[in-house]
């Protein structure tokens, strides 16, 4: 039956002829006639046409996953910028001492060793920093301090652990400036604090208020005659 069915399918100009012969077992196809063979036309073979390649076409760019799994497309940061000290504000710091605080969208990812790294008028400050709230370390300024009032310009980034900048933030400016004491006219005098008040413990009788002094009779009388002691 199956031979039937290849003898009755459509010769074509790419079909190829075959030739079979009874064997002891199982038929034998040849591509060459043989005394007793029988002709047989095969259909034609499926053939896929090859897909054309442009050879200036660039390759298709592949995420290349990091040491932890994540593609560089994860750990990407949508925003960074610098909150305190805010751009043309001012930061009271005597000591040249100040507190430094940014905002980064999404978090700083401390387990890709991602770090923050600041620079003041364009010197690096020289030390990483792995929170949102910092302080510039003395060390940065040296033996002398920086001159009072004075514009400084604050620069932060994100880097990874080789170094290499992730997300820069805009850099502010601000004036660094020194508060002196407070001034007070010379008749200022504070109030005198009220006296304590005496503890009394439980089942103890409250003690009588202390009786005030008795009155002097001279003072009463230089009083009413506008008069007063001498003070030295």
């Amino acid at each position: 039956m199956p031979l039937c069915l290849l003898l009755a399918l459509p010769t074509g100009a790419s079909a190829q002829e075959v030739f079979v012969t009874r064997g002891a077992g199982s038929p034998v196809f040849s591509d060459k006639p043989q005394p007793g063979a029988k002709a047989m036309v095969l259909p034609p073979i499926n053939v896929v046409e090859p897909v054309p390649v442009t050879k200036n076409a660039a390759p298709a760019a592949v995420p290349i996953p990091d040491q932890s799994g994540k593609t560089a497309a994860a750990i990407a940061y949508r925003s960074f910028r610098i909150v305190s000290p805010e751009n043309d504000g001012s930061v009271a710091a005597n000591t040249a001492l100040f507190d430094v605080r940014v905002a980064a969208d999404p978090d700083l990812q401390l387990g890709e060793g991602h770090a923050i790294m600041v620079s003041i008028n364009g010197q690096p400050v020289g030390q990483r920093f792995t929170s949102s709230e910092f302080t510039i370390p003395p060390e940065f300024w040296g033996d002398s301090l920086p001159p009072a009032n004075q514009r400084q310009q604050l620069d932060a980034a994100i880097v990874d652990r080789n170094g290499e900048v992730l997300k820069q933030a805009a850099p502010v400016t601000f004036i660094l400036r020194y508060v002196a004491g407070i001034n007070r006219p010379p008749w200022y005098r504070p109030r005198p604090m009220p006296p304590p008040r005496p503890v009394q413990l439980p089942g103890e009788r409250p003690k009588p208020p202390a009786s005030a002094p008795a009155a002097d009779p001279w003072a009463k009388k230089f009083e009413q005659q506008g008069l007063r002691f001498y003070e030295r």
